[in-house]
């Protein structure tokens, strides 16, 4: 037996051999260099978390800033779009106002033109003059005869024959007269006072209002009379009596 196999069999209990520490590049680092390496790495774990969760809120506040833009852009537009629609109907009533505005005036213009002229048709009948007997014939004119006045103008009409009124006026005496026999008296509008003389009847009273005409009576033979006629005299503003003809040329009266 050699020296080597009894060493080998007969060792000291528990007696560790010390080997030479070797350092291998990869697989092993001192303790505090690699803690210093973890905890490098997880601060930059944690920085870049941080990082990137500063740059979410960024990201996110920006978002948020830029929906909140969108939101304002929307409701200024929608106020707009609102106000514009509020100013149209606005407009659209004021110019349906307008409207109907001229239309009551033209409306207005024309009944007050209507009403105008209905008034001067009817100012115009009122004023008008009129022949109070028609058809007669003349048979003794106004000047003087037998030393006396013949103060109107005679046309022969039979008994019965309508008289009317001459144009608007009030009847200022209706009844019998001397020498007149039934007459009737009417003042006119403009002043002139009309006798109507020998009528057979009288078919109107004083103070009665006669239009253009109007019966007021009927032709007849009473009073100074020589047969069936009526005397006309005209009296303008109710003083001496004047030529009828002349003043019934000047009003378009035929005679």
């Amino acid at each position: 037996m050699s020296i080597r196999s009894y060493e080998a069999r007969h060792r000291g209990p528990n007696r560790a051999i010390r080997k030479p520490r070797r350092l291998i590049s990869g697989l092993a680092l001192p303790t505090a260099a690699a803690a210093a390496v973890t905890l490098g790495a997880t601060g930059a774990e944690v920085a870049t978390s941080n990082q990137a969760t500063t740059g979410g809120r960024q990201a996110t506040a920006g978002s948020m800033q830029t929906t909140a833009a969108r939101a304002t852009q929307i409701r200024d537009r929608r106020d707009k779009a609102a106000q514009a629609e509020v100013q149209a109907l606005a407009l659209s009533r004021a110019t349906a106002a307008a409207q109907a505005a001229r239309s009551a005036q033209r409306k207005d213009l024309a009944v007050r033109a209507l009403a105008a002229t209905h008034a001067a048709k009817l100012a115009a009948r009122a004023h008008g003059w009129q022949m109070p007997i028609k058809s007669a014939p003349k048979t003794s004119g106004f000047g003087w005869r037998w030393g006396r006045l013949h103060a109107g103008e005679d046309f022969a009409a039979p008994v019965g024959t309508a008289l009317v009124a001459m144009s608007t006026g009030t009847v200022v005496f209706a009844g019998e007269q001397s020498g007149f026999g039934n007459l009737v008296q009417i003042r006119y509008w403009d002043g002139t006072v009309s006798y109507f003389a020998h009528m057979s009847r009288i078919s109107a009273s004083t103070g009665q209002r006669v239009a253009p005409g109007q019966i007021v009576g009927q032709s007849g033979n009473t009073g100074h009379s020589t047969g069936p006629h009526l005397h006309l005299e005209i009296h303008p503003q109710g003083g001496a009596a004047v030529d009828p003809l002349p003043w019934l040329a000047a009003r378009n009266i035929d005679s």
